[in-house]
């Protein structure tokens, strides 16, 4: 009896001890919110692809797609697909937001040269409308250039250089690359010394968050960093539709441009939560897009009060 009761406490002992062991190896995981190691670099990575659509504003918008090829000229092709009206992928993109490339119009041909990306169309692809003839452009400029490996397009219609728009006759220097600028508004007086600053705000359709960039045309003189902030701080937006996160009381202190990093301070304004010393991501989401359209830099690192609070990755964000 004695030695069946040492046998039992043994085993439950050595079970007891088995199951520590399994806690330990093998830990539970909670749910928490993340907060920001200044010592971390953060890589804001997109599950899908990304193209500009037509949104219910009239902006041309920024809208997660998925591509399946790998190539990518093949990727373009794909892209070009879902910005055909009445395409097989056109059917595909989220409700909201529509196609621009004219009905039944092919790609007869295309090829990529150094970083750009030459695309011939038929003939119907001067069928587009006058109102929209710009917003195609820009559709096509920012959805292609979107692509790793394509830094700019040129535009042929049946084999011939589209060197102006078919309707106000407006000339298109080829290659186009995104200092075309997109959904541009414009701030000037005088026609000599302007400048382009693209901001990217947020929009909302049905539940769905998407990013609408917006260039500003305009006479400053001041560095872009300085614009974005400045816009993205402003109230109101350019529209109604159109929000920035960013706290009005936020103050851009200083900038500096090291090798391929942009480093910018601000005042606590910025932070969503001053304990903790986080920032929120729509906030960063924007500035951060803002910073690769308007800047040749691979990485963004913020500080607040000369402290560095997070370093992103530009170069996941297509």
């Amino acid at each position: 009896m004695l030695k069946k009761s040492s046998i039992k406490k043994i085993s439950l002992a050595a079970f007891c001890l088995l199951i520590l062991l399994i806690l330990y190896l093998f830990p539970r995981t909670t749910e928490k919110t993340e907060s920001i190691n200044p010592k971390t670099t953060y890589s804001v990575k997109n599950i899908q692809d990304t193209i500009y659509l037509i949104d219910k504003n009239d902006y041309v918008a920024r809208v997660n797609i998925s591509i399946k090829a790998e190539d990518s000229i093949k990727k373009a092709t794909e892209v070009l697909s879902y910005l055909t009206v009445g395409s097989n992928n056109a059917s595909l993109i989220p409700n909201g937001f529509k196609p621009i490339i004219p009905a039944g119009t092919k790609v007869l041909a295309s090829s990529l040269d150094d970083g750009n990306f030459k695309v011939n169309f038929s003939k119907e692809f001067l069928n587009i409308e006058a109102e929209n003839e710009i917003k195609l452009i820009e559709s096509l400029v920012y959805s292609l250039t979107g692509i790793e490996g394509i830094n700019s397009i040129t535009i042929l219609v049946e084999g011939s250089i589209l060197n102006k728009l078919p309707h106000s006759k407006e000339f298109l220097d080829n290659p186009i690359d995104r200092s075309y600028g997109i959904n541009k508004t414009y701030d000037m007086d005088k026609l000599s010394g302007t400048s382009k600053t693209t901001m990217y705000y947020l929009s909302k359709y049905d539940g769905y968050y998407y990013y609408v960039p917006v260039t500003k045309v305009s006479n400053t003189d001041k560095e872009k960093i300085e614009v974005i902030i400045k816009e993205l701080t402003s109230s109101p937006v350019y529209e109604t539709n159109l929000m920035s996160y960013l706290n009005s009381e936020t103050t851009l202190q200083n900038y500096e441009i090291l090798d391929n990093e942009l480093s910018i301070d601000f005042n606590n304004a910025i932070l969503s939560d001053v304990t903790n010393k986080e920032l929120l991501e729509e906030v960063t989401y924007a500035i951060n897009l803002s910073i690769k359209d308007n800047y040749g830099i691979d990485a963004v690192s913020y500080t607040v009060n000369n402290e560095k609070i997070a370093t992103f990755d530009l170069k996941s964000l297509e």
